[in-house]
């Protein structure tokens, strides 16, 4: 009726609100996200780890290497810290994020270091895992306490682990390794830490510094969790930012200069060259191309709302690139798909 609270509300709300519990800015826990309208949600290093619950209409995520990858509803994925992402989603589409650190408790701890052994013999390629029962309707309640404003700390606290406890009693654990693929190791800690703290340091020896761990001891144990040196891991994790980047719409040289903390465009050329064989504007050309690719593969979307989503002036333009790279036409290219 109107003018009347609805019975399903959130009740004493003034005590929810004036309590010391009551998270106004949501940096770990739950966060429902409803599209209004067609979005993009960007950053450039995420702080926590980000499990994605999508539960209505069509997304399109990137995630350091992983380029526009397409999920739909009912589907879940695991963004690990430290990553660069970009969320697209269509107009009216809903999901559900949650930000965490480690496991709280120690069963979901030691369960995510028994499934290191699994992890090893997944080739992970950021691909969903399904929502099912009785994940659905859990996720129902959660999104009512969120609408609602039910932001306590210990009601995400709970969430979290009553997430975990269902987690764990309906998905067998390849399907859970295969999920928290990114962020399961043997020393969860110790992996958290330097997830956490890789992209906020200029070079390998602040990061040791930072670990209060002997010079020694970091190295073993480096290799020991990530399987290579940490000289090789910070490399592999520049290259792979750096493949992140080139597909942004719009970059330049200078900017990747800026990613990769180089002095020079002489230094980053070299990089290139030992790396990926290739200059920095080559990469860009060659990455931008193949993304073109996955976007022609979509029969809905016009070769006019390709070149807008890339920032080419208009489609003539991209036609001409896409040309000079391929041999083909964007129209040629689909009429090839198809046969």
């Amino acid at each position: 009726m109107r003018g009347e609270q609805s019975p399903n509300g959130l009740l004493y709300a003034g005590e929810h609100l004036s309590c010391k519990n009551y998270m106004t800015d949501i940096s770990t826990g739950f966060k429902y996200i409803k599209f209004d309208k067609e979005k993009c949600i960007e950053e450039e290093y995420t702080h926590k780890n980000y499990l994605l619950f999508f539960l209505k209409g069509d997304f399109s995520v990137y995630c350091n290497q992983f380029c526009n990858h397409t999920f739909h509803s009912n589907e879940m994925v695991v963004l690990p810290k430290s990553s660069m992402i970009k969320i697209s989603a269509t107009a009216k589409s809903q999901m559900l994020a949650m930000a965490f650190d480690i496991p709280q408790s120690n069963c979901d701890k030691l369960l995510f270091q028994g499934l290191s052994s699994i992890c090893e013999n997944i080739n992970y390629d950021f691909s969903p895992i399904p929502m099912r029962y009785p994940l659905m309707p859990f996720f129902e309640t959660v999104v009512h306490c969120l609408r609602n404003e039910m932001n306590c700390t210990y009601l995400h606290n709970v969430i979290e682990r009553e997430f975990f406890f269902l987690l764990r009693g309906f998905y067998n654990k390849k399907e859970i390794a295969t999920l928290f693929h990114p962020i399961i190791g043997k020393q969860l800690e110790f992996r958290d830490f330097v997830m956490q703290n890789y992209s906020r340091v200029n070079n390998l020896d602040e990061l040791i510094t930072l670990s209060n761990i002997g010079r020694t001891s970091f190295f073993i144990k480096f290799k020991e969790e990530f399987g290579i040196t940490a000289k090789q891991w910070m490399m592999k994790q520049l290259k792979v930012r750096i493949l992140g980047k080139v597909i942004e719409p719009g970059i330049c040289v200078k900017q990747l200069m800026e990613v990769c903390n180089f002095e020079s465009q002489a230094q980053l050329y070299r990089y290139f060259k030992q790396h990926f064989r290739c200059t920095p504007k080559q990469l860009i050309d060659e990455q931008l191309t193949a993304e073109i690719k996955v976007l022609l593969d979509d029969p809905h979307l016009s070769v006019t709302e390709i070149a807008q989503h890339f920032n080419f002036p208009d489609q003539s333009y991209l036609s001409r690139f896409f040309k000079k790279n391929t041999g083909l036409s964007p129209k040629e290219f689909r009429n090839q798909k198809r046969q």
